[in-house]
């Protein structure tokens, strides 16, 4: 069936085309038009990044009644931050409607969020507090006609399955349940046999689940020497606004403070902070103010960011699904990413189950020659004040020079047009050409079979041990 957004209410239309949304991703078209003709489950596998939240808000709105004043219906999610996020939407894709929507999850006061569902048609919730509110009663499901369990992989991960099986055990047998996961592991198939009743199935081809956007690579290093390549990266990439993974809290703080040491602006994303510091260090990269978030898988569920250029895995998660959950926060909506994995010799094995799982051998990183990161970076540089140069030539009015001017330019009166350029060029550049040298000389200092040599030496010290 060929479905288009033509097809949805007027409302709902008008809407996302105020968005810009003009032609639906392969989840949408596979996923809405039978989401809107079915009566019964369904279940859909898309990875993130692939626009599934449209998938089932914009048929979830059109089934929704605003005559009924009740909770019709529960998006059940992970993590606060993917909570807010996916109301975020809603609201967007009901702004001709007067459908309500509340989110409830934990860290918050209970008073204000139990006000707000005495008024919502919709609840977007994590799995604790809807528990909590089920068990005091302030959360009723008898209304309740379509529940929808979101990243149910990722459910699964943060060990949240019994408190989803145990949610559904409470629903009515007449609500219809939709489930939307991006990897399909046995525990998510048993839930999907066991719970839903003879589900309608979207599964992307493995071709559309492939990440032919992202350009993947590995550096294969001793874990010591990790932060000295991710210098000689953070310094040769241009443009960065890169995500980076760690495996633990406290190496996610060690490195945010190593990174802003270097110049650089990043902030760190991990348990250890409260809902206010969470929601600031998300704003603060989503605003653009840091072009770095440092954080733990688990802290970075729901992380939706438009136009992250670079992930970067410091260590290969322990999970290989987890690696595609990761690297599908870049290279969205037709643009190209960079994922570079940091790979110590001994995690050869996660690396080939890596390229087993995406059908895609992974290359090992070009670190690039000084001079060819400091050409790329004058080019971007000119680039961005050419809107400068233009203002300038035109004499655009909003281009304002002020008083101060007469300062700078009695400083450089006595120079020649080259001497000033010199002047400028060795202001602008200098300092960090000095830094990707450095960068870079270190990475070349460390000898090729230094791998061959460490991963040896761990393969000796166990047997040491078991004589």
């Amino acid at each position: 069936m060929n479905f288009s957004f033509d097809q949805l209410s007027k409302p709902i239309l008008k809407a996302i085309r105020d968005i810009g949304y003009k032609e639906p991703t392969n989840i949408q078209a596979s996923a809405i038009p039978t989401l809107l003709s079915s009566q019964g489950d369904f279940v859909g596998q898309a990875q993130t990044g692939t626009g599934k939240t449209a998938a089932f808000c914009l048929p979830l709105l059109e089934k929704i009644d605003v005559n009924k004043k009740c909770v019709q219906a529960i998006i059940l999610t992970p993590t606060r931050e993917l909570a807010n996020q996916i109301n975020q939407q809603v609201i967007k894709f009901s702004k001709y409607l007067t459908v309500k929507s509340a989110t409830v999850y934990g860290g918050v006061s209970y008073k204000e969020q139990i006000s707000n569902l005495n008024s919502a048609h919709l609840i977007i919730a994590t799995p604790g507090r809807a528990i909590d509110l089920i068990n005091k009663r302030k959360l009723n499901l008898k209304n309740v006609e379509y529940f929808i369990i979101d990243e149910a992989d990722e459910m699964l991960e943060m060990g949240f399955i019994e408190d989803v099986e145990y949610i559904l055990s409470k629903l009515s047998p007449l609500a219809k349940k939709w489930m939307f996961s991006a990897t399909m592991p046995k525990p998510i198939i048993r839930l999907m046999e066991s719970k839903l009743k003879s589900p309608d199935l979207v599964r992307l081809k493995h071709d559309s689940l492939s990440k032919e956007n992202i350009d993947q690579s590995v550096v294969l290093l001793p874990k010591k020497e990790f932060f000295k390549a991710l210098r000689a990266i953070i310094f040769s990439e241009t443009d960065m606004y890169g995500i980076i993974f760690c495996e633990t809290r406290e190496e996610t703080k060690r490195l945010t403070t190593k990174i802003v040491d270097l110049g650089k602006t990043a902030v760190a994303l991990h348990g250890d902070l409260n809902q206010a510091q969470r929601d600031t260090a998300m704003e603060q990269f989503k605003s653009r103010a840091v072009s770095i978030l440092v954080c733990t898988d688990v802290a970075s569920r729901g992380i939706d960011v438009s136009d992250v250029t670079h992930v970067v895995n410091i260590g290969l998660p322990r999970k290989s699904e987890s690696y595609i959950h990761r690297i599908g926060r870049t290279g969205r909506a037709g643009k190209l990413g960079k994922a570079i994995s940091f790979v110590t010799p001994n995690e050869r094995n996660r690396l080939l189950n890596i390229e087993r799982l995406t059908k895609q051998k992974i290359e090992k990183y070009r670190f690039p020659k000084p001079s060819e990161s400091k050409k790329i970076k004058v080019i971007n540089e000119l680039n961005k004040m050419e809107a400068i140069r233009k203002a300038v030539t035109n004499k655009r009015e909003k281009f304002d020079i002020d008083e101060n001017f007469e300062e700078f330019d009695t400083k450089f009166e006595e120079l020649s047009k080259k001497e000033t350029l010199q002047v400028i060029y060795t202001h602008l550049f200098n300092k960090d050409f000095r830094k990707i040298d450095e960068s870079l000389k270190t990475i070349c200092e460390i000898k090729p079979d230094r791998d061959k040599k460490y991963h040896n030496n761990k393969i000796n010290k166990r047997r040491r041990v078991r004589k």
